[in-house]
């Protein structure tokens, strides 16, 4: 092998290590963001096992038991009950202006319903009439 060889032949060697150091490096970034956002996600849920009284039986589909079953898995969560409340929760937060536009518009058909209960009460009670 002549000097030339040899030359790149480390050169390559050496580029194979920064590469592989800075895979490493990322990797390592990668996987600490991982666990901060694991972490972060298992605060909100052990929160709000406290705040969840109530019940709701639920069918879901095998894509989304699956996505479920991951988040109890990798100890994200500590069951997919709590899987389901969590990502129940980031669905209402993620469409918040979808859910208030649905607010405002439950509000103004509760008023309306109170209105025309009102109005029914109203025609049910005789009118007075005068008497001669």
């Amino acid at each position: 092998m002549t000097e030339s060889e040899k030359g790149r032949r480390e050169r390559a060697i050496e580029v194979g290590r920064e590469a592989v150091n800075l895979v490493t490096e990322t990797a390592e970034a990668a996987a600490g963001t991982v666990m901060e956002n694991i972490g972060a996600i298992r605060n909100k849920t052990a929160g709000n096992r406290q705040t969840r009284d109530n019940v709701v039986m639920v069918r879901v589909d095998k894509d989304s038991l699956a996505r479920m079953d991951e988040l109890v898995e990798a100890e994200v969560v500590g069951s997919r009950s709590e899987a389901a409340a969590y990502l129940i929760t980031e669905g209402i937060k993620a469409r918040q202006s979808l859910f208030d536009a649905i607010a405002t518009k439950v509000a103004e058909i509760r008023k309306a319903k109170d209105e025309l209960k009102k109005l029914l009460e109203e025609e049910e009670q005789p009118e007075e009439r005068p008497q001669d």
